[in-house]
């Protein structure tokens, strides 16, 4: 089977993963919410929620879905958004109950799951052009409280992580409240752009430049980097977000930053081939996800510690690769679904896989946000939809003109 085929196909089993794990019961609150992890199937997640409204842009564009299907469903969605989904102040809870669109226990209040489902709804509003999505989606992105989780420390202005209003809940430890803070580069940067619009211009700005921007060398370059380089980090705003076709006010090329962490990220596992049979030239990607004891966080030099894998391959973190390094992506789908046939199921790629432990090990789980990123990534290589319709939107066409990102000349295009 020729890579454009296998793409396609897997595109079609990421929309039919969509279909079958989203909660589409009209006569349902929690309508439109979709799994986090088909393992746990009675649990949504508010971020693959995002991705889910994401995929039925696809699915109209491409004819997978009847437009109109493809538009009641996101109306639906949006409604459940608005009037059933547990949020403080706009945030949403993390994950959340599939029936009822009620929190899940005592999970966190989630900054970047939110930003990762309201990135859908900005691109389901600038796709569908449609009234009642234009509406849903401006009372929900002006619901959100900015300010809520602005905060100053050590002469920087910041983003807080998650709230927690419940002793004994998710991430508290001590007392409830706020959890943590955005003081690094990982994946918030759509957080900015949301933020943008609601936020004193200088607030804004100085939000942008409030996180670190560590370095590390990789073939003579420097890269920005994440504590413990795992590679999705590189990949969930840059799946919305044209960043080949901007410059940030400082004058940083995501996209080139991305594409090497990328290299560096396979470059890892050659290095490391001669100790996990997983890795080679065609098996390689350290991200976050399924493994054989339940789920790690993997990663890559350059990182600021010695960062933690154990041989599992993260499929769908390489297969976002894609619009960055081309060549290496599709020769590692095509080895995959010539050489490792368990990688391969009803709804395309599964998560992961692991040769170096005996047995070797083949994940039989999907994860929304994981099938959701590589969806996003595959669709941006092939046409740039994705691409074209969130970075276009007049939402954050503002919000970069706030940010100051410069539109770039000979702009890396899908």
């Amino acid at each position: 089977m020729d890579t454009t085929t296998l793409l396609l196909r897997e595109i079609q089993g990421s929309i039919d993963f969509f279909l079958h794990f989203t909660n589409l019961d009209p006569h349902s609150p929690g309508f439109g919410l979709t799994v986090d992890c088909t393992k746990a199937p009675h649990i949504a997640s508010i971020a693959a929620s995002g991705f889910a409204l994401t995929a039925w842009v696809i699915a109209s564009e491409r004819g997978l879905l009847p437009r109109q299907r493809a538009l009641d469903i996101t109306r639906g969605t949006l409604h459940t958004l608005l009037r059933n989904v547990s949020h403080q102040r706009g945030f949403f809870a993390h994950f959340l109950h599939m029936d009822s669109a009620q929190r899940w226990g005592k999970c966190e209040y989630s900054t970047i799951d939110s930003a990762l489902c309201l990135n859908g709804v900005i691109t389901a509003a600038a796709y569908f052009q449609d009234e009642q999505v234009r509406q849903m989606a401006a009372e929900l992105l002006e619901r959100v409280d900015w300010r809520f989780i602005v905060f100053e420390t050590e002469g920087k202005t910041r983003f807080r992580m998650a709230y927690n209003p419940d002793k004994g809940g998710d991430y508290v430890s001590g007392e409830p409240g706020f959890i943590g803070q955005w003081d690094m580069a990982a994946e918030q940067k759509m957080m900015y752009l949301q933020a943008a619009a609601h936020l004193e211009p200088d607030v804004a700005r100085r939000l942008y430049h409030g996180f670190r921007r560590d370095t590390g060398r990789f073939d003579g370059h420097d890269i920005i980097i994440t504590p413990g380089g795992t590679l999705f980090v590189y990949q969930f705003t840059e799946a919305w977000l044209n960043t080949g076709a901007y410059l940030d006010p400082d004058g940083v090329d995501w996209f080139a930053n991305t594409r090497l962490a990328a290299r560096a990220n396979r470059s890892f596992c050659l290095a490391h081939a001669q100790q996990f049979k997983t890795y080679h030239a065609n098996s390689w990607g350290l991200s976050a996800g399924d493994c054989p004891t339940g789920y790690e966080v993997a990663g890559s030099t350059p990182a600021l510690h010695e960062p933690y894998h154990t041989g599992t391959v993260s499929i769908y973190s390489a297969i976002a690769c894609l619009p960055f390094m081309p060549d290496e992506t599709l020769a590692m789908i095509a080895y995959l679904y010539r050489e490792h046939p368990q990688t391969w199921g009803q709804y395309g790629f599964f998560d992961a896989y692991n040769l170096a432990v005996d047995p070797p090990w083949y994940s039989q789980a999907l994860y929304g946000i994981d099938k959701g990123c590589s969806l996003l990534m595959i669709e941006n290589y092939l046409t740039g939809l994705v691409w074209n319709t969130y970075t276009n939107s007049p939402y954050i066409q503002n919000a970069l003109r706030i940010l100051n990102f410069s539109k770039r000349t000979g702009a890396q295009q899908a």
